[in-house]
């Protein structure tokens, strides 16, 4: 009779097979202490069965990495559950699998992180109210471009905890520009009653820190604390050593263990959309899709897009990322409630490369220090600024405008008052014109799953959406305006959104209906040394926003049923008359002096080959 194999614990020894002696060779003091030794052994592995250990969580999860190395933790002190239990189901129970969810957060890392935890929940980072005001402001559901009311949160957003007893504002001091004192949650369809709360809810919250993210390929990511500070690979697989996770089930953490060297890839989980900024860094530009590749999940695209190559931004192609520039106050908010992103900004490229009269002085524009800029000891003869990266401790020169043997004609004292530095330095802007949304509010007499509500995170049976996108291009002399600092930037499409809907009864109440189209300014994150020309800004009409493009230039414009001479980039008449809505404070279009006056000036030309 065969018997069964028992598997030894970890601390328990093998006994020899039945029916053979243990022989012990040598001197008999040695063979005597060996064998109390082995029996003290088998006599703990006895008792650790009989009492499991604290620890007991390692036996399953051999090979696992520490997620703290910083301050070694116990799996339970963040995860909670049992790990004294002899089964994976009572180990387990009540535990949480991502601690550094922002519903909980309070009761974890925030019981260390307190002033940070309750800075994030407050950040734009977690409640995204210029997302969703951008959608409601233009299709007036909302009074002004600031006066923003909800979020895209669960949960009420209130300013963190540290900051409330000072009331908001304190007694007697006006409020912090930009900010407003709370935020309620984007109302359902049933509490609103509007398509457009539902879309924003169904379509546009899979994004940051409350709520998971879609299941595509480079989406993949955790929420809260995690979604940064926890990498997850592009195919969302493990990759790390313990031996109880699988590396092939996708929704998974590279390794589980936190870090702060967090890689452009990361950010890209959310920064694919919008202003698409993680992708433009690296200089990628989704494509139109064609034959199979519109069949999105099943061809698995990164982030559900083909993608063409363009110039990368000259800070990635030096080995920067995206945590080189932007500070941990942008990311993790000063604890108000900001209407907009561009008060969370703080970062500027004057704060790194000085202007033409001095050397930057590696502190930003609200005064604090970039911890990995360093500005040489004045009086600084050779002008030496370095940035040491966060991800490879690679030591960069910062080249200062102040150390130029010569400015270029751009750098004179008006350009560099009227402009950004990469409203010229920008190799192309992100373009997207025209979209159709199909809403389709049928009420099925058998209830199906229609959709997904991300911030209940529950299925919905009615109302679904189908989004149709337009022209997509890297534009490589984008339209420009002024921003909220008076500046000129480049501006590109916020939304042009054309509207079918279908009621209850399944009737088509419209189609392809224009509500409000915006453009709005943008930092396309594609700088590079070289310029756009002077006779790309001062000799050409489209950059002044009186628009060029139509369905002749593009034809996939005419599906989109708009009169077929209709300029999708015309955001301004000769008049100076705003044609689309802007969603920022500030921002818009020139006025008629302004076109005049950007026409009129002086500006140099390539002579005529003959003339050379």
């Amino acid at each position: 009779m065969t018997r069964a194999r028992r598997v030894p614990s970890a601390l328990s020894i093998p006994s020899p097979p039945e029916g053979e002696r243990v022989r012990v060779r040598g001197r008999r003091p040695l063979a005597l202490g060996l064998l109390f030794v082995l029996a003290v052994l088998s006599a703990s592995a006895v008792a650790a069965h009989a009492a499991p250990r604290p620890d007991q969580c390692v036996l399953c999860h051999r090979g696992i990495e520490d997620a703290h190395p910083k301050r070694p933790l116990t799996c339970t002190e963040c995860h909670r559950g049992d790990a004294k239990a002899p089964t994976m189901e009572k180990a387990h129970a009540g535990m949480w699998a991502n601690p550094s969810d922002l519903r909980i957060v309070s009761q974890t890392c925030g019981t260390c992180h307190k002033t940070i935890a309750q800075k994030v929940k407050a950040s734009i980072m977690a409640h995204r109210s210029g997302t969703q005001s951008g959608t409601l402001f233009p299709n007036g559901l909302q009074p002004t471009r600031e006066d923003v009311r909800f979020s895209m949160a669960p949960e009420p957003t209130r300013p963190a905890e540290f900051l409330r007893p000072k009331g908001h504002p304190p007694k007697g001091h006006p409020p912090v520009p930009g900010t407003v004192p709370h935020l309620e949650p984007l109302p359902t369809f049933k509490q609103s009653g509007d398509v457009f709360f539902d879309l924003l809810r169904k379509e546009c919250t899979s994004c940051h820190l409350w709520t998971q993210a879609k299941g595509l390929k480079g989406n993949f990511r955790a929420t809260g604390c995690a979604a940064c500070h926890m990498p997850y690979g592009e195919d969302g697989t493990y990759a790390g050593g313990d031996q109880a996770m699988s590396k092939t089930k996708p929704g998974r953490p590279l390794r589980h263990q936190l870090t702060k060297a967090i890689p452009v890839t990361q950010c890209a989980t959310c920064h694919n959309g919008g202003s698409r900024a993680a992708m433009n860094l690296r200089g990628m530009m989704e494509a139109p899709p064609v034959g199979k590749e519109t069949f999105t999940y099943d061809q698995d695209l990164l982030h559900g897009h083909s993608y063409t190559q363009q110039i990368p931004d000259v800070h990635f192609t030096r080995g920067m990322a995206c945590i080189d520039c932007h500070t941990e106050r942008e990311m993790h908010g000063d604890g108000r409630i900001y209407a907009k992103r561009h008060y969370e900004v703080e970062v500027r490229c004057e704060n790194c490369h000085g202007t033409p009269d001095r050397m930057a002085t590696g502190l930003t524009s609200q005064g604090r220090r970039l911890n990995n800029v360093f500005v040489g000891t004045a009086p600084n003869p050779a002008n030496l600024v370095t940035l040491v990266t966060k991800l490879t401790g690679q030591v960069l020169p910062i080249p200062q405008l102040a150390a130029l043997p010569t400015q270029p004609a751009g750098h004179d004292a008006l350009h560099l008052k009227k402009l950004e530095c990469f409203t010229c330095h920008t190799a192309w802007a992100p373009t997207c014109y025209g979209c159709h949304i199909k809403m389709d509010y049928s009420a099925y007499k058998a209830p199906v799953d229609v959709a997904f509500d991300h911030l209940a995170n529950e299925h919905s049976q009615q109302g679904w959406f189908r989004l149709t996108a337009g022209v997509r291009f890297a534009d490589p002399e984008p339209v420009l305006g002024m921003s909220w600092r008076g500046k000129v930037v480049p501006f590109v499409s916020r939304a042009q959104p054309l509207f079918t809907y279908v009621n209850p009864a399944g009737q088509t109440e419209y189609e392809f209906k224009k509500f409000g189209f915006a453009h709005n300014p943008i930092v396309p994150h594609t700088v590079t040394k070289a310029v756009r020309t002077c006779a790309s800004c001062h000799g050409n009409p489209r950059a002044l926003g009186l628009g060029a493009f139509t369905s002749k230039e593009h034809p996939k414009l005419e599906e989109f049923r708009q009169p077929r001479e209709y300029r999708w980039d015309r955001i301004v008449d000769e008049e100076g008359r705003p044609q689309q809505a802007t969603t920022v404070e500030g921002a818009r279009p020139f006025t008629k002096d302004e076109m005049d006056r950007i026409r009129n000036a002086p500006y140099k030309t390539p002579a005529p080959a003959a003339a050379r």
